[in-house]
């Protein structure tokens, strides 16, 4: 009984509780706390990008390769290399130079080198010493480097009137029988001692300038043909299959002709063999900037030489290179010894000119030097070739872009890593045109990677440039300084006394560290976004990046 009894108990009260509740919730609702909901953070849109700024890129469209255009050097006076010393200073420029051009060696110069001719005899033949030659040039094939040899100035005793112009004897021979044995003698000289499997392999450019009057060539431009003929005529008798070309046209206003040399090899009559036409393997120019002009004038100077080229079917793909190169004078108009700009306007120039030299098919430019005058030291263009080097021999890629200006980027593939060379250059030192570029690349590469690792370099004003801290210190010991003098160029000979020799060696060290092609970012994570890769480069006025993609 009291079991059940208490059952009956407990199931009354939870009638009545259950009752109660019902009759709460149904007459005096309980007031419920509120559930807010807080969605996930969204994170915030990129802003536009402007469409100016940006460089497409797609990595599947290849337009050519990231071919070396920037290892040969002109060498004035070739008797430097007899010197152990002179040859050992060289090691350290050998992964930027492969081979000479060796300019006067035929003699014919103010400073009386190379008298290998020294008259004839009493039956006609010419008399010759080529001992100093063969010493120069055993002393120059111990470097490794590939000589290029320039038939240019005649000797003096070609000419009974001895004219001197600006670089020594320029004008043509009085006796072509006694040119051609002089040509014949140096060409056989040459063979007797490296053979002819090697010198024939061998470039020859038949003279310097020769549209530049009286300086480089005092004759007609008529005489100029008929040299150039008989010279091409002679080298062929002894080297029949020799790689031989005319004198680089000077480019400047002095010029007495342009592209007729073209048309002459291409349909003129041989004042040789009356055929037409003449033998002409490769076509070259002299290119000089001048800072105080404020522009670049690359693209009207080189288009005319082009066209011409390419007007003929048997011109249109010889190598068209400029064997001349540099810029001629400061902001001032000061010209100097310097034949370049040594700073971060130096290095941001050289990179628009090695995207337009690309663009205008120019297969050499020849470097009168890349170096601070009495040092190894990389002046800003030398750092640009360091980056030249990482890129040599990849595929360089189409860009399509609405930048304005001296700004732009040479994309280029190699191996599975991407290459930007992004630069700004401005043609005022003292420009302050700060410019961003966005390179947005998709398509090949690109499409099988989401996350690629960024390395970066930069040369600007901060950065792998010595120039700069060399002036201050220099300044600040108090050497003096010619204010009529060129600044800046790789030469600070031209701008100071004798005193800045002993800064510079004092400070090596130092200026050793700040030349170094400065890294800027390290195995940085970029990301792949809506099927493609932007990259944000942001640029000071004379400024010039490399940027290496490496997929993750």
């Amino acid at each position: 009984m009291y079991t059940s009894h208490r059952k009956i108990v407990i199931s009354l009260a939870f009638i009545l509780a259950s009752f109660v509740l019902f009759t709460c919730s149904k007459s005096d609702p309980v007031e419920e706390e509120e559930i807010v909901v807080t969605p996930d953070p969204e994170e915030p849109e990129d802003p536009p990008i402007d469409p100016n700024k940006i460089v497409s890129i797609n990595t599947g469209a290849v337009v050519g390769e990231m071919y070396n255009f920037w290892s040969t050097r002109p060498m004035v006076n070739q008797t430097r290399f007899s010197g152990s010393n002179f040859r050992a200073s060289l090691e350290d420029i050998k992964p930027y130079v492969k081979s000479y051009n060796m300019v006067r060696v035929l003699g014919g110069r103010t400073d009386n080198l190379n008298t290998f001719y020294q008259g004839v005899d009493g039956s006609g033949n010419i008399i010759t010493d080529f001992s100093g030659l063969i010493t120069s040039m055993r002393g120059f094939m111990q470097t490794g480097f590939k000589p290029r040899i320039v038939l240019d100035n005649v000797p003096w005793e070609m000419n009974a009137v001895k004219e001197v112009n600006t670089y020594g004897n320029t004008n043509p021979p009085d006796d072509y029988d006694i040119w051609r044995q002089y040509i014949n003698a140096f060409l056989q000289t040459l063979i007797g001692e490296f053979g002819m499997n090697e010198v024939k392999t061998w470039r020859f450019r038949v003279a310097t300038e020769p549209n530049y009057t009286p300086q480089h060539w005092n004759g007609t431009k008529e005489e100029f043909f008929k040299h150039y003929d008989i010279t091409v005529d002679e080298v062929l008798k002894v080297i029949p299959d020799a790689i031989i070309g005319p004198g680089n046209n000077l480019t400047e206003g002095a010029a007495t002709y342009t592209t007729e040399i073209i048309d002459h090899c291409a349909n003129g009559t041989n004042y040789v063999t009356g055929a037409t036409g003449t033998k002409m393997d490769f076509f070259c120019i002299s290119y000089y900037e001048k800072i105080d002009q404020n522009t670049i004038k690359f693209p009207e100077t080189v288009a005319s030489y082009r066209a011409k080229l390419n007007s003929y079917p048997q011109f249109n793909n010889i190598p068209f290179d400029i064997q001349e190169f540099g810029i001629l004078r400061d902001e001032n108009g000061v010209r100097g010894v310097s034949l370049t700009d040594a700073t971060e306007l130096g290095a941001s120039w050289y990179a628009r000119i090695a995207d337009l030299a690309y663009q205008n098919r120019i297969t050499e430019i020849y470097d009168w030097g890349q170096e601070i005058e009495s040092s190894n030291l990389p002046q800003g263009r030398r750092n640009v070739t360091e980056m030249f080097l990482k890129m040599e021999g990849g595929n360089r890629l189409e860009t399509i872009d609405n930048i304005s200006g001296h700004a732009g980027v040479i994309p280029v593939t190699k191996g599975d890593k991407i290459y930007l060379l992004v630069y700004n250059h401005n043609t005022t030192r003292n420009s302050t045109s700060n410019r961003t570029l966005y390179p947005q690349l998709e398509g090949g590469l690109i499409t099988g990677e989401t996350s690629w690792k960024m390395n970066e370099w930069t040369i600007d004003k901060t950065h792998s440039i010595m120039l700069h801290e060399l002036y201050k210190d220099v300044r600040a010991a108090g050497v003096t300084e010619k204010t009529n003098g060129r600044i800046y160029g790789n030469r600070p000979s031209d701008r100071f006394e004798d005193g800045w020799k002993t800064v510079l060696s004092t400070n090596l060290s130092k200026y050793e560290d700040m030349a170094k092609l400065s890294k800027t970012v390290t195995n940085a994570t970029v990301q792949k976004k809506d099927g493609k890769l932007t990259i944000k480069v942001d640029l000071e006025p004379h400024s010039v990046k490399l940027i290496e993609l490496i997929p993750q």
